[in-house]
C-alpha cells in the first residue's frame, strides 16, 4: 500500500476527519466507518492522539481500556467485546479533528517507505499474536493513573505496532517490539528512580 492508493492510511483519517462535519462522534461511528479494517486501525486511532499537544482530560484510562480490549483481541482472535455506555460515548469533535489532519499529513510524508516486507515476519501468527500481547501491555500503561507526561512512549509503540499490523510491514513490526522493550524498562525503572527521574529521561528523548 503507497501513498497514492486510495485506501491508504491517510486517506482513511481524511474520511474519519469528514465524518466530523456531520453530526456527534462515537466509537460506534467510528466502527461502522472502518468496518473490515479491524482492531489495529482502532488502537491506532486510539493511542495516535496521546503523541500530540492535544488536551484529553479523562480520556486516558477509558482510551487505555479500550487498546486494552482491541489488543486482546489481536492476540486471541476473540471478537472483543466492548461496554455499551463507552461505544456511545461522543468523542470531542474538536480533538479527533485535530487529530486526523496531523495523522494524515505525516502518513503523507512516510507512507512510501511503509510497505509489505519480510512476509515471514508479518504472517507468522507468534509474531502477530505477540504484538496483540504488547499493544495490550501498552494500553494498560496509558490506562494506569500516572501523572501527566508519560503517555508518548507507550501510545508511540501502539503506533508503531498498529501500522505494521495495517500495512504488513515485518520491518516496522520489529521496530515496535523494540519500542514496547523500551516501555517495559522505562516503566519498570519508576520504582527505583523515581518518577520525576524518567520525565526527565522522557524530555531528552520525546
Amino acid at each position: 500500500m503507497n501513498g497514492h492508493d486510495a485506501h491508504s492510511l491517510s486517506r482513511e483519517f481524511q474520511e474519519i476527519e469528514d465524518l466530523c462535519d456531520h453530526g456527534s462522534i462515537t466509537l460506534q461511528r467510528i466502527l461502522d466507518h472502518i468496518h473490515g479494517r479491524g482492531e489495529a486501525m482502532l488502537t491506532l486511532l486510539l493511542a495516535g492522539p496521546f503523541l500530540l499537544p492535544i488536551p484529553m482530560p479523562g480520556l486516558s484510562i477509558p482510551f487505555g481500556i479500550l487498546i486494552v480490549i482491541f489488543g486482546f483481541s489481536l492476540s486471541t482472535g476473540w471478537k472483543p467485546w466492548l461496554p455499551q455506555k463507552w461505544v456511545h460515548r461522543r468523542i470531542p469533535e474538536d480533538m479527533l479533528r485535530r487529530f486526523c489532519r496531523a495523522a494524515r499529513r505525516f502518513l503523507q510524508k512516510i507512507e512510501r517507505f511503509i510497505r509489505p516486507r519480510y512476509h515471514w515476519i508479518h504472517k507468522n501468527s507468534v509474531f502477530k499474536a505477540a504484538a496483540g500481547v504488547m499493544i495490550t501491555g501498552c494500553g494498560a500503561l496509558l490506562a494506569l493513573p500516572l501523572p501527566p507526561g508519560t503517555n508518548a512512549p507507550p501510545a508511540a509503540a501502539i503506533v508503531c505496532l498498529s501500522v505494521a499490523l495495517l500495512e504488513g510491514d515485518g520491518l516496522l513490526l520489529v521496530l515496535g517490539y523494540l519500542l514496547f522493550a523500551f516501555n517495559a524498562a522505562l516503566f519498570a525503572l519508576i520504582p527505583f528512580l523515581g518518577y520525576e527521574a524518567i520525565l526527565q529521561i522522557l524530555r531528552v528523548g520525546f
